[in-house]
């Protein structure tokens, strides 16, 4: 409702996207009934409805993208690894360590049999600044709030924050409102926005 609201006030309109990567938790009895209750409440979005689960060779173009600058290697660790690691913690973050960023090509290869990789783009410490209409100027260093965070799963699910970029700027998406819970996810995705 919010989204609706200010986009109204901009004199913009909205765009509905189902974010359906993950096959496994994106059933499509949810999906009907999420369109179900939005024309039941009477919103109503601009454009066709884009599925996320259609449009992975755009993911993959931009992955590309990012490998051929250099930006993208394997990570080999799990989740537990991922806990286990003494890195700190931003809010309920895991901040990466950097475990797999070195690691020698033999080191990789040997890793690599053992179990499959996600890929990981590097980040810098360059402070990311933009200003919320809510919260005001906010300001985050990447390598402290996130470190290089997964741009594909070790499945081959690529992640949320570079699918919706690609898509964002597919859709011509110029506001994103969403809750103070996620704006940690803001600087990665204008940092992807900056690469791509």
């Amino acid at each position: 409702m919010v989204a609706y609201i200010i986009a109204s006030r901009e004199g913009g309109g909205l765009r509905l996207r189902i974010e359906d990567l993950d096959k496994a938790r994106c059933k499509s009895e949810h999906i009907n009934q999420l369109l179900f209750d939005l024309e039941y409440f009477g919103f109503s979005w601009n454009g066709p409805i884009v599925y996320q689960s259609e449009r992975t060779k755009y993911y993959q173009e931009a992955l590309d993208e990012l490998a051929s600058q250099g930006l993208i290697y394997p990570c080999f660790c799990s989740r537990a690894d991922l806990h286990a690691a003494s890195a700190p913690h931003f809010g309920e973050e895991v901040v990466y360590a950097g475990t797999c960023r070195n690691l020698s090509d033999r080191e990789r290869n040997e890793r690599s049999l053992r179990r499959a990789s996600a890929d990981r783009l590097k980040v810098t410490s360059d402070p990311l600044s933009f200003d919320d209409r809510f919260q005001g100027a906010l300001s985050f260093d990447l390598s402290r709030c996130s470190g290089d965070f997964i741009v594909r799963r070790s499945d081959g699910v690529f992640s949320y924050q570079l699918a919706v970029v690609v898509d964002d700027a597919a859709m011509g998406v110029t506001d994103v409102v969403r809750g103070a819970d996620l704006v940690s996810s803001t600087p990665r995705q204008i940092y992807l926005q900056s690469l791509l």
